[in-house]
């Protein structure tokens, strides 16, 4: 009696680890080739824009980042801005304004933003509202204002980020009202 006992408890055990499951044509694990690779395994979920191993940092770091360049772009920091962009980071504003255009490199941006002061006479400012971030974007709402040409601006904007390994590729500047943007700025 202690023979079947014992051969039922073996069978369950077995049972449990996979061993004597009825298995279906096409279901279950992937079949192993001789060298040990899974055929049919699925696709690795890494990113291929992304280096093996390097994540994403946190929304908490990336709004970190968007406020840090808001403060140096107030406190006309602008040195400071040069870890904050990748080398290769794009800024794009839309328009046919003198602002308006596609500036490629840390250089280009880096010019653009000097320009906002000198053709304001300094009296460009940004006035950050609120950031909003998630592990690979940023998106910065604020308050543009100045004077030029006898012009006013004063309206909210929309920055959105691209962030990857701590720095910013690409940007995307929203005015929440186009026509006043391009007249305060004027066409080339």
């Amino acid at each position: 009696m202690a023979a079947p006992a014992a051969a039922g408890a073996h069978t369950l055990a077995g049972a449990a680890r996979g061993r004597g499951r009825e298995r279906r044509s096409g279901g279950g694990a992937a079949a192993a080739r001789a060298d040990g690779v899974l055929r049919g395994a699925a696709e690795a979920r890494r990113r291929a824009d992304r280096p093996l191993g390097a994540r994403p940092l946190s929304h908490e770091s990336n709004e970190a980042l968007v406020r840090r360049i808001f403060a140096a772009f107030a406190l006309k920091q602008g040195f400071s801005l040069r870890d904050c962009f990748a080398e290769d980071a794009v800024w794009n504003v839309p328009g046919a304004s003198v602002m308006a255009g596609t500036y490629r490199g840390r250089s280009e941006i880096f010019r653009f933003l000097a320009n906002l002061p000198k053709l304001t006479g300094g009296t460009y400012g940004s006035q950050l509202i609120d950031v909003l971030a998630s592990d690979e974007r940023a998106a910065a709402l604020y308050r543009a204002s100045g004077e030029r040409d006898g012009r006013s601006l004063d309206i909210d904007q929309l920055l959105l980020f691209t962030i990857r390994d701590g720095l910013v590729t690409q940007v995307l500047a929203l005015p929440n009202d186009p026509t006043a943007f391009e007249e305060f700025w004027g066409a080339e």
